[in-house]
């Protein structure tokens, strides 16, 4: 099958047909051309808690999401619940699951918003004009369209996703998460809140790829812009395990941080 040319992608990363979830092919992960990239996996459960909380008067402080399989770009269904639902504070989890099989979860904490913001001390580096293009690496087999390579827009200041970090990129969702809305920022940071791994990413000592099968986002608050500066690592005192640890900012300044645990991937795992 002949590639699609730009004008001929998908309008969004899912599109929304009665109680099931079709997923795009903007979703795919470089791992598997079948398989979806853990951004739109977190992008997907975060939509469906927030819809699932329906309140505005709280902000998420933490999401928590569970990679239990590889979710492929298919059909999907989503369900949530409610856990806590107070006058400060707030508990909501969601699920992706296909035939009865539970592919991913999340859980996450929402609190009343700050009162009054410090202004920020920090200095935050300007974001780049120009544009980068993961997808023209020869190196990398990315999926065209893609996650990587067509649904999120990359200004690199330091590194790239296409050789080790640390990193530091200004990146923004450049698609509808579900076709016919308008995503949220709480939904823009999550979709791209599993970037972190690619921005800092590095092999093992014997040049082993890792692979992340969680993704902690904490928020100090909501963002103020669509765009947001990743600043990228990954630690490890052993060869086969590690933590990429991010640093997240927007145009005011600090908004949280990023944590994924990693493990090296299996061989059956190409990159």
């Amino acid at each position: 099958m002949p590639a699609l040319a730009p004008n001929e992608y998908p309008e969004a990363l899912f599109i929304r047909i009665n109680d099931n979830i079709h997923a795009t092919e903007l979703t795919r992960g470089p791992w598997s051309h079948g398989v979806m990239h853990g951004g739109p996996i977190c992008g997907l459960l975060a939509w469906a808690i927030e819809n699932r909380l329906g309140r505005d008067d709280l902000v998420c402080s933490r999401l928590t999401v569970e990679i239990l399989s590889g979710v492929p770009v298919e059909v999907l269904e989503t369900s949530s619940a409610i856990i806590k639902n107070g006058k400060r504070t707030a508990v909501v989890e969601s699920s992706i699951s296909q035939n009865g099989k539970v592919l991913a979860r999340a859980t996450s904490q929402w609190l009343s918003p700050p009162e009054k913001l410090k202004a920020s001390s920090e200095s935050v580096a300007d974001i780049p004009s120009e544009r980068a293009d993961p997808g023209a690496h020869p190196d990398v087999d990315y999926p065209r369209p893609g996650f990587n390579a067509d649904a999120v827009d990359l200004r690199v200041i330091k590194g790239s996703t296409e050789e080790p970090g640390p990193g530091l990129i200004w990146i923004r969702l450049d698609h509808p998460l579900v076709a016919g809305e308008s995503p949220s920022k709480f939904q823009q940071i999550s979709t791209l809140c599993d970037l972190g791994a690619a921005v800092g990413w590095e092999n093992s000592d014997d040049d082993q790829p890792f692979i992340n099968s969680d993704v902690t986002m904490q928020l100090l608050r909501s963002p103020e812009s669509e765009w947001v500066l990743f600043d990228s690592s990954v630690h490890r005192v052993s060869n086969n395990l590690a933590c990429c640890m991010t640093t997240l900012m927007d145009t005011k300044g600090l908004l949280g941080w990023v944590m994924q645990s990693q493990i090296v991937a299996p061989d059956d795992i190409k990159f």
